[in-house]
């Protein structure tokens, strides 16, 4: 006959098995991407110089096609120019955290640490929607920016095509080195472009190429979702969206050279010298006059001067097509 204990001890029998074991590393969140700032020129407003930086553009001259006559001075022509000027603001956050938060916070690797995770997306996102905004605007200076698809229709080859072709039509110059205009496009509408399988649509193109095809089965990566038309677009859910004739439609941007202006004030990040960083300060251990009794233990900060405009001049280097998409 088999033994058969005539009782036995649980985990919640006794107190002190009660206990639970905390993951010191803190899961993941679901940050975002934040690529409009990369689709700006950025332009160092030297220290001591004043708060205000100005851009200029010459008007465009014509061809003179008359012939001079001989031994006859003729008259002067007249240039002109454009200017917009941009000035200078301060962005600022910080969060302190108590001493003895500090002290008995398990995060790995540090309080202090996980806060300024958080806090430096806090920036990526305010220097996001900065940019993003000023995209925005543009159609109030141009009114060709803003290409409205009809309701019920979704992104194509053809519209990012065509929207490229308006650029180059105006002389625009491609955004990066490698001779790309850029873009910035929400992941809903990455599917419905990857998804429209019309004559000459991307997928159409891409099943035809032997060494493409894959890409149709393949995760579009997020620094290069869609690279079709001479336009290598970037997908982001900071892409907004907003209501136009009655129906929900997401913003796709695509940008030419020299199409945004960012300014902070100190060195050039194009040379790979930061001008804005994040500050992780732990409190003096002898405390200060405000805080004698060194009840804070420390703060994470940022402290960015920073501005963006448009180019100068009325005709505007950017592209936004409003879409609906299949899922709204």
């Amino acid at each position: 006959m088999a033994y058969s204990p005539a009782s036995i001890i649980s985990s919640g029998s006794l107190p002190n098995l009660q206990a639970i074991y905390y993951v010191r590393k803190a899961v993941p969140n679901l940050k975002a991407q934040t690529p409009f700032l990369s689709m700006t020129k950025q332009r160092p407003l030297d220290l001591r110089s004043g708060n205000q930086i100005q851009f200029y553009t010459y008007a465009l001259l014509a061809g003179n096609t008359n012939q001079s006559a001989e031994g006859t001075v003729g008259s002067p022509i007249t240039e002109s120019s454009t200017k917009i000027v941009a000035t200078i603001g301060q962005y600022v956050d910080f969060i302190n955290s108590s001493d003895l938060a500090l002290d008995v916070a398990i995060d790995d690797p540090g309080l202090l640490e996980n806060l300024s995770v958080e806090l430096n997306y806090r920036l990526a996102l305010t220097l996001n929607s900065l940019v993003q905004i000023t995209s925005d605007a543009a159609n109030g200076v141009d009114s060709t920016v803003n290409i409205d698809l009809a309701n019920g229709t979704f992104l194509s080859a053809n519209n990012i095509r065509s929207a490229v072709q308006q650029l180059v039509g105006v002389n625009a110059r491609p955004l990066t080195p490698d001779g790309k205009f850029g873009g910035i496009v929400h992941p809903s509408v990455v599917r419905d472009v990857l998804n429209d399988t019309s004559p000459n649509g991307i997928t159409d193109i891409v099943k035809r190429n032997e060494s493409m095809v894959g890409k149709l089965f393949e995760l579009p990566s997020n620094d290069e979702a869609i690279s079709f038309a001479g336009c290598k677009f970037k997908q982001t859910t900071t892409a907004p969206s907003g209501t136009v004739d009655g129906v929900t439609k997401y913003n796709t941007y695509i940008y030419a050279d020299d199409a945004i202006f960012s300014v902070f004030l100190g060195k050039n990040p194009e040379t790979k010298q930061d001008n804005y960083r994040l500050m992780v300060q732990k409190a003096p251990e002898g405390g200060t006059v405000s805080d004698p009794g060194r009840q804070i233990g420390g703060w994470v900060a940022y402290n960015v001067r920073y501005t963006n405009t448009l180019r100068p001049g009325s005709t505007m280097v950017i592209r936004r097509l409003q879409s609906q998409t299949s899922s709204s």
